[in-house]
């Protein structure tokens, strides 16, 4: 059962089709969040970031209609504890990737303004140098997904 679960979920994010910008050939691909409870304030959401071009672009804000507030996080260890912290702007390079995980950096939903049931969708606003506004879609997947992940 644990096996048909990884499946299932590389088989969505493989025919998933990434969300490309023809304006700026910043690529994002398989953004997805797990699904919330009901009262639940805050969730996270994960995506990679590909960036098809020579030069360089800064993610300066994201939004959502989901929530009050959408951050990207990256986690640290300081003092050997784990810390999340605030970006405030996230500089993708030429020709670099950035990918999205639990665990590792991700977009904070805080402030949730309902509760995100499996099969839905929604979607977050990247503010793209200041210039150019992506809009993504986040598909939501069933909170069990997400003990393949955390272990």
């Amino acid at each position: 059962m644990r096996n048909f679960k990884y499946i299932y979920f590389f088989s969505f994010l493989f025919f998933f089709h990434p969300i490309k910008s023809g304006e700026n050939n910043l690529v994002f691909h398989g953004a997805y969040s797990f699904e919330s409870f009901s009262g639940q304030k805050t969730g996270a959401v994960y995506v990679s970031i590909f960036n098809n071009t020579n030069k360089d672009f800064i993610i300066n804000s994201l939004s959502s209609e989901i929530a009050k507030n959408v951050e990207i996080h990256e986690m640290l260890f300081e003092n050997e504890i784990m810390r999340m912290k605030k970006v405030d702007k996230l500089l993708i390079k030429a020709n670099e990737q950035k990918y999205f995980q639990p665990g590792g950096m991700h977009i904070m939903l805080m402030g949730l303004k309902k509760e995100l049931i499996d099969g839905s969708h929604f979607f977050i606003n990247f503010l793209i140098n200041n210039v150019t506004e992506k809009r993504v879609k986040v598909m939501v997947l069933n909170k069990k997904l997400r003990e393949n992940f955390i272990e």
